[in-house]
């Protein structure tokens, strides 16, 4: 017969866990010490970033808002000045009121005769529906319509134009590149 006990059968088998609990509470403390802290490391890395961002679109707005001549040309006292003459001013029309609403604005812009006079309305049309009422697909209208008008010089951006604009010359530019690429 053969002997069915292992001599190794009690070395491998699992021992019973006899663990202090003391030891168990002082794992279990630490543990939460060091997750609560991962927690507020995590919610204060958010908080920075957050601050960063917004700190950053203050400091682009004011750059944006207070503009800087580049190179402002600082008169020299060395160089003699020639004193102007006086020229009459050459007779003009009257000069009309700025209209005082958008649809006015817009009314007038499609009876002028001068595509420059146009734009000009067309463009102040626009900007009095977007600031002043808020309405923003009239708005994007009146843009387009001031873009037919002013001819490809105005597809400049330039700082003082609001966002939507902006946003309109974009995507007349983008329409342009593409046709151009398209062979169109």
């Amino acid at each position: 017969m053969i002997d069915e006990s292992d001599d190794l059968e009690s070395l491998l088998a699992p021992r019973p866990a006899i663990v202090p609990a003391q030891l168990q509470e002082s794992i279990r403390r630490r543990t939460e010490g060091v997750l609560k802290r991962r927690r507020i490391v995590r919610r204060m890395g958010k908080v920075g970033v957050v601050a960063v961002v917004f700190a950053a679109g203050v400091a682009f707005e004011r750059s944006i808002s207070d503009p800087k001549p580049i190179n402002s040309v600082q008169p020299n006292s060395a160089v003699p000045t020639q004193p102007q003459r006086e020229t009459s001013p050459a007779p003009q029309q009257s000069p009309q009121p700025e209209p005082k609403t958008a649809a006015s604005a817009e009314l007038l812009a499609e009876q002028a005769t001068d595509r420059g006079d146009s734009a000009r309305l067309y463009r102040l049309a626009g900007d009095k529906y977007l600031n002043d009422q808020q309405d923003y697909r009239n708005a994007a209208r009146c843009y387009r319509l001031y873009l037919g008008h002013a001819g490809d010089d105005a597809l400049q951006l330039q700082l003082t134009e609001t966002w939507l604009l902006t946003s309109v010359k974009n995507a007349a530019f983008q329409e342009k590149y593409d046709d151009a690429n398209r062979g169109g």
